[in-house]
């Protein structure tokens, strides 16, 4: 190398590079978490067209920090290494010293976005919190395909594509900067609301099939538990008159062994007599006369009847969250009977609906419309009723302190979650992408970034460019549609009344997150199916099974 050469070659961005050991192992482990980011990707997508609860959004953001925590940790992983071969550490402090670094990171990284995600609901409006539980409702109706946007018709297979998905994950981002949006909806709330609760009913169908099952498992309750129970009670009370005589006679048995009859015992043992007595479960009264038989079998009646009533009561409870029932009733009885019925209506998320559930049923071919007529549409009913009021209160309801305040915040969270782990997501798999592309570049050529500077800098600028070109593939018909372009313009303002760049640019890559994924969604469901085995990532897409809890 000449003198004239060695400044030009430390100031290129690309040049020769080795094709070090550490190179190979940061290609596998940026593979291997390419594949897992992919398959989390196309899985956040699934949550979003599958209208989440609480529990899934929490499940599938809890996933989403840690993979982001991995992933920048996997950018560090190059400096560590490099050091270790430098200094020639063994396998074993190299290991832990990645290991150390990747949980620092990665808890950072994890409480970060937990703080993002906390921030942004802790400093939200009354209103954003007051149209986030409207836009639950509404979005949960675009699922559904009950409700449908004037300029904007999405048939349920538009939705179900990876276009459709993806529009439902950023539709919060760009509906929340629609002010007006909340009289615009006004006519339609109870078409949603009724919308939503088909939804987390799991239909019409599903709610039928369900509500089979635990029909079928309390009539198992009522044959197998309650009736041999309640059969155990009569049996018991039967066999009162024996076992009064049976005390009668062994009571006069340790009498005479005291050599002393009922009639003659001298007044000075008539408390230890009752003592006695007491002791053996026969609960005379203090003033009982040791010669009054008829008091002596009242007790002796009382002891059994209570025995009875307590362990009828025990065996019946553990089949009814607890409640009991009285005994003899038969199966109209038993299932008319309140806690039954609440039980009933518990096991099938009727929470709102008090009505009593029929047990008896029209023939197979017509029992379906029987259910939808008498069960399901009063249960759809009784639920917006319930809600309706909670989605037309007033906006200051939604404030701190509100009474709808808890309900506004889990909505926007519902709302901010996916959209936020949506592009964490594509832009950590761009980025290991970009990264993994270097790593085989440098293994094949022998040629890298000169600079890890520079490399860090140009990597994510990569990523960036990369996504930014889709914006301007038009893969989705969604995004051609005039109430998205009205959307887009609302939403370029981030809540402001005039765009502006964070908006604008917020904007632009919705745009492309969503022409992104058209051809990116198929690639990584089947790397979730074939290569991970299916994973759900702790969501699973199915409807309810109809599975009753009736007997837990």
């Amino acid at each position: 190398m000449t003198k004239t050469d060695a400044p030009s070659r430390r100031f290129a961005l690309f040049g020769p590079q080795p094709r070090a050991p550490w190179v190979w192992i940061m290609a596998l482990v940026t593979g291997v978490y390419l594949l897992v980011e992919c398959g989390f990707n196309s899985r956040l997508l699934d949550v979003v067209g599958g209208m989440p609860d609480h529990e899934a959004v929490e499940a599938i953001e809890e996933i989403g920090r840690s993979l982001s925590g991995i992933a920048l940790a996997l950018m560090f992983w190059p400096w560590v290494l490099k050091r270790a071969a430098h200094k020639r550490w063994n396998y074993l402090l190299t290991a832990l010293a990645l290991l150390v670094l990747t949980i620092v990171v990665a808890t950072v990284v994890y409480r970060g976005e937990q703080k993002l995600v906390d921030g942004i609901v802790e400093r939200s409006s009354a209103e954003q919190r007051f149209l986030a539980t409207n836009l639950v409702a509404l979005q949960g109706a675009l699922v559904s395909n009950k409700v449908l946007l004037d300029e904007l018709p999405l048939t349920p297979e538009q939705l179900r594509a990876p276009d459709g998905k993806s529009f439902l994950a950023v539709f919060p981002l760009l509906a929340l900067s629609t002010h007006e949006l909340d009289q615009v909806l006004q006519a339609q709330k109870p078409l949603i609301l009724r919308a939503m609760a088909d939804q987390l009913h799991g239909g019409e169908s599903a709610s039928y099939n369900h509500f089979l099952t635990s029909r079928e498992a309390l009539i198992e309750t009522y044959n197998d538990h309650y009736v041999s129970a309640s059969n155990a009670y009569q049996d018991s009370l039967g066999g009162i008159g024996a076992r009064q005589d049976k005390a009668w006679t062994d009571y006069l048995a340790r009498l005479r062994k005291r050599g002393v009859d009922p009639d003659n015992v001298p007044p000075a043992y008539w408390s230890d007599i009752r003592k006695d007595v007491r002791k053996r479960g026969v609960n005379v009264a203090k003033d009982w006369d040791p010669g009054d038989r008829a008091g002596f079998e009242r007790a002796v009646g009382l002891s059994v009847r209570s025995e009875s009533d307590k362990r009828f009561r025990e065996g019946v409870a553990k089949h009814l969250d607890g409640n009991s029932l009285p005994p003899g009733l038969g199966m109209g009885a038993f299932f008319s009977h309140p806690v039954v019925q609440a039980k009933w209506r518990k096991s099938l998320h009727y929470k709102n609906s008090s009505f009593t559930l029929p047990v008896e049923l029209p023939p197979q071919a017509q029992a379906p419309h029987f259910f939808n007529r008498t069960v399901y549409q009063r249960v759809l009913d009784d639920d917006v009723r319930a809600t309706l009021p909670q989605y037309t209160a007033p906006v200051a309801t939604f404030a701190d302190g509100g009474k709808n305040s808890d309900l506004g915040r889990e909505s926007l969270r519902a709302l901010a979650v996916p959209p936020i782990a949506l592009g964490f997501s594509i832009v950590g798999a761009l980025i290991h992408l970009v990264k993994l592309t270097l790593f085989v570049i440098q293994l094949i050529a022998a040629w890298g970034f000169m600079s890890g500077f520079v490399k860090g800098v140009c990597v994510p600028a990569l990523a960036l460019l990369l996504l930014a070109v889709f914006h301007f593939i038009p893969t989705s018909a969604i995004t051609r549609q005039p109430l998205y372009d009205y959307f887009e313009q609302r939403g370029a303002g981030l809540g402001a009344t005039e765009p502006n760049w964070q908006g604008r640019t917020a904007m632009y890559f919705t745009r492309a997150v969503i022409h992104a994924q058209v051809p990116a969604y198929p690639l990584f469901e089947a790397i979730r199916l074939n290569l991970l085995g299916g994973y759900e990532f702790g969501y699973e897409s199915h409807q309810k099974t109809g599975k009753s809890d009736a007997n837990k």
